[in-house]
């Protein structure tokens, strides 16, 4: 009795540090330049290079692009001389052909597996449809939404990094949400941009969801990982900065979510559910209207559903 209610009072706790927290609170070296709803942007000013951090959708993208003007203008700086994506997935890509446009010279650093699905006429065909569905979402326009110029500049593995003067960035590989996830170190801070395979926070209940499209084992890898780390800023995506005393809870939270979620997917196939109705009774259960479009929450639960009956098959 008394270890639950010593959980209790800390959630509690958690829920009011969410509550208190100022998720746009970035440090003093960088600036939100996040331009709509659904996909994040965050620019990292190095004393001699400046970073992009993911670039959001494509229906926002000249709206990104003109946040990120203003930004470099308050810093005294003209360009933009890297961009980092975390994966390949619309809602953290949509905005590069913008990005792309004005700053041409921009390297544009991912992973290999990054790299070859640009290449992939299915997969550029379905970021437009998701991207089209976004802005039907959170839009009235009707404005093209662009794909060409997908590129990768600079190939990245785990560890290797880019040095931004003073600063560094390290990249960490964490599959698990794809095969195509790193997540993003910038030294000496320690500051760590986490991608989706360690999760993404939901402030009002204070836990960490898992988004495990590809591979569980691969995430609690990743959490594993990211955990070692030991950041001292974590920024988790479509969130923010997290409240630090989350910190040491942040990747155990998402592995617990996990085993959550395969309970539940277990719960439904042990009703002799086939996987078209464990999607129905999934989104029955866990979709939030608002949060991201129907069509990109199937896509994302239907594969979800898929990696949790691979892993009940084994046990």
């Amino acid at each position: 009795m008394r270890r639950t209610t010593g959980r209790k009072n800390k959630m509690i706790d958690y829920i009011k540090a969410f509550a208190e927290n100022d998720r746009r609170k970035f440090p003093h070296n960088m600036v939100n330049v996040t331009a709509g709803m659904g996909g994040d942007g965050v620019l990292v000013f190095g004393s001699e290079k400046t970073a992009l951090m993911d670039c959001g959708m494509a229906y926002c993208g000249d709206k990104f692009v003109s946040n990120i003007k203003k930004a470099l203008a308050e810093k005294g700086r003209k360009s933009v001389d890297y961009i980092f994506l975390s994966h390949s997935h619309y809602d953290h890509v949509g905005a590069l052909p913008y990005v792309l446009d004005r700053w041409p010279q921009a390297k544009v650093c991912a992973s290999e597996k990054t790299k070859y699905i640009f290449s992939r006429e299915g997969a550029i065909k379905l970021m437009k449809e998701l991207g089209e569905a976004a802005r039907d979402e959170y839009t009235d326009s009707k404005a093209e939404i662009r794909t060409d110029g997908l590129r990768v500049d600079i190939v990245l593995a785990d560890n290797d990094t880019i040095k931004l003067g003073k600063e560094t960035v390290r990249a960490l590989e964490t599959k698990g949400h794809t095969d195509c996830s790193m997540s993003y170190a910038v030294e000496p801070q320690k500051v760590l941009f986490t991608s989706e395979s360690t999760g993404v926070v939901v402030p009002q209940k204070a836990y960490v969801s898992s988004e495990i499209l590809k591979s569980m084992a691969d995430s609690l890898a990743a959490c594993d990982k990211c955990e070692a780390y030991a950041p001292e800023i974590i920024i988790c995506p479509h969130y923010g900065v997290v409240p630090k005393v989350f910190n040491k809870e942040y990747f155990k939270s998402m592995k617990a979510d996990a085993e959550r979620k395969k309970a539940l997917v277990k719960e439904f196939a042990d009703r002799g559910m086939n996987e078209e109705e464990i999607l129905e009774a999934y989104r029955d259960k866990l979709y939030e209207p608002g949060e991201q479009p129907l069509s990109a929450f199937l896509e994302n639960a239907a594969n979800v559903i898929r990696v949790m009956l691979k892993e009940i098959n084994k046990d």
